[in-house]
């Protein structure tokens, strides 16, 4: 019986970490750690170290960019990558509708 409650609390400790894994990016910036809400549960990406990321890098994981762009946390982009990012959203994002 003394082993039930180590299963019970395993169950949810793994239960809490697959919920955390498909609903966030764990982002390793180089101010630190830092959680990022997915635009999609999967488990894809889900820690990604962006210290030393480049534009190619970020071409690489638009889905990390995008998630970023749309948490509003556009600090945690490189300034070397972040016009590369901003022209590679433009082409992702449908263009503006002309209101009359």
């Amino acid at each position: 019986m003394r082993r039930l409650p180590t299963f019970i609390f395993g169950m949810i400790t793994g239960g809490l970490l697959i919920y955390v894994a498909l609903n966030y990016h764990l982002i390793n910036a180089p101010d630190g750690l830092h959680l990022v809400p997915k635009l999609e549960s999967t488990l894809a990406a889900t820690y990604v170290d962006v210290r030393s990321f480049g534009p190619t890098d970020w071409a690489q994981h638009p889905d990390v960019a995008m998630a970023l762009l749309h948490a509003q946390r556009t600090d945690l982009i490189g300034s070397a990558a972040r016009e590369s990012v901003w022209n590679g959203v433009d082409k992702l994002l449908p263009p503006p509708s002309e209101s009359r």
